[in-house]
């Protein structure tokens, strides 16, 4: 029975450690460290949409409409000059047709730093790949294993291509061969060694991290597009608030760009970190206390990775709306908790009362008849009474008591 327990843990390992490899591969797209397919050619994702046709033409058409915007602008700040009289006329029309041609001028500088801030992420990534090209999958397996036997090791293998019994091997049966008794040890991994707790733990505290990551830069690329769309928006009120507007959209515009740089920091640090962390020792704690610290290394360094972007997030000063993008699952988790809580109360009431209707069921049935009867006079009396406000009882034909 415990040598199918083991398998089954192995496999839902197994199980998780492909699902952080896909979502790194989802991670790496959306951030822009790896290209993505499109109509046949290798492109980055911010980059095809930005470019695309259809983009283009919506952008255009918003811009003939800030066009319009902008003279209405120029208009109320004229307006407004005639009454306070605390600007000069010529700086207004001047602003007026900065409006127009910065409009085409960000336009350039927007394409321009999308792709400087791609370039420079895919360098970043490649950086922390020196000297260190172990799969995730594969580091937090290696983290996980306890003692690698014949020969092998995380570097001779990929742990997503093989099965559960290429790692752990074949078992001695009984019972005509069907009953499991114990194992050969003829596979990679020491069966009775490896650390099916922290693997569990680890895989799926990751899952969630690695979940919360790529729903965070999937809203990134949404906010990139809106934020392109918005700006000859934002460069129509230049006449009007002398380029207040613009400022608070090129801060959102910078801060969206770059958001991508703490996630992907963050992530290859665990990365980097993982196999030493797996080498360190605690001497006098045991092996049950080694796997407590090596269960604290992994949740605490999986929670890194959406805390880096929330740390980018506040250098550039956006936390409120990293909060607003991710903060859906914790959401999620507490109010599973009261959901959960009224469940259980309920569900408590509700034996209680049946507990009730039981107890008063048995209780009538040992009185017998002379309850029956002493109920029944009592409900005759209760038929020829009734009661009033001062107290008093007054009987069915009028008398007091």
């Amino acid at each position: 029975m415990l040598i199918f327990l083991q398998e089954l843990c192995l496999q839902l390992f197994l199980w998780f450690l492909k699902m952080i490899d896909g979502l790194m591969e989802i991670f790496s797209a959306i951030a822009g460290v790896t290209n993505v397919n499109l109509n046949g050619k290798s492109v980055n994702i911010i980059e095809a949409l930005v470019g695309d046709s259809t983009v283009a033409t919506i952008f255009w058409c918003i811009f003939i409409l800030a066009v319009g915007l902008t003279c209405i602008f120029t208009i109320v700040g004229l307006v407004k000059n005639m009454i306070a009289n605390n600007r000069n006329i010529s700086s207004i029309v001047g602003k007026f047709f900065l409006a127009l041609l910065g409009t085409i001028a960000m336009l350039a500088v927007v394409f321009l730093g999308i792709l400087i801030a791609n370039s420079l992420l895919q360098l970043l990534a490649k950086i922390f790949q020196i000297g260190n090209t172990t799969k995730l999958s594969n580091a937090l397996f290696d983290a996980c294993v306890g003692n690698w036997i014949n020969g092998y090791n995380i570097n001779k293998i990929d742990v997503t291509s093989l099965s559960v019994g290429d790692i752990f091997g074949t078992y001695k049966s009984a019972l005509f061969g069907v009953w499991p008794t114990t194992w050969k040890c003829n596979g990679m991994v020491n069966p009775n060694t490896f650390m099916y707790l922290p693997a569990m733990i680890a895989s799926i505290a990751l899952g969630i991290a690695l979940i919360v990551a790529v729903l965070n830069l999937a809203k990134r690329v949404y906010e990139i597009i809106f934020m392109y769309f918005c700006m000859p928006v934002s460069m129509s009120t230049l006449p009007l608030d002398d380029g207040a507007r613009f400022k608070n959209w090129r801060e959102q515009f910078v801060t969206k760009i770059v958001l991508a740089y703490g996630t992907v920091l963050s992530v290859n640090i665990f990365v980097l970190l993982l196999p030493l962390i797996q080498r360190i020792y605690l001497p006098g704690v045991g092996g049950f206390g080694n796997a407590l610290f090596l269960i604290f290394m992994i949740v605490g360094g999986a929670m890194v990775i959406p805390a880096g972007q929330t740390l980018f997030a506040k250098l550039f000063g956006a936390a409120d709306d990293m909060h607003a993008g991710g903060g859906w699952l914790r959401s999620a988790y507490y109010g599973g908790r009261v959901i959960g809580g009224m469940t259980v109360g309920l569900a408590v009431k509700g034996i209680r009362g049946i507990r009730h209707i039981v107890r008063n069921n048995k209780h009538s049935n040992n009185d017998g008849g002379s309850s029956d009867s002493g109920s029944s006079d009592s409900a005759d009396n209760s038929g020829d009474e009734r009661y009033v406000d001062d107290g008093t009882t007054n009987t069915a034909d009028g008398g007091e008591e």
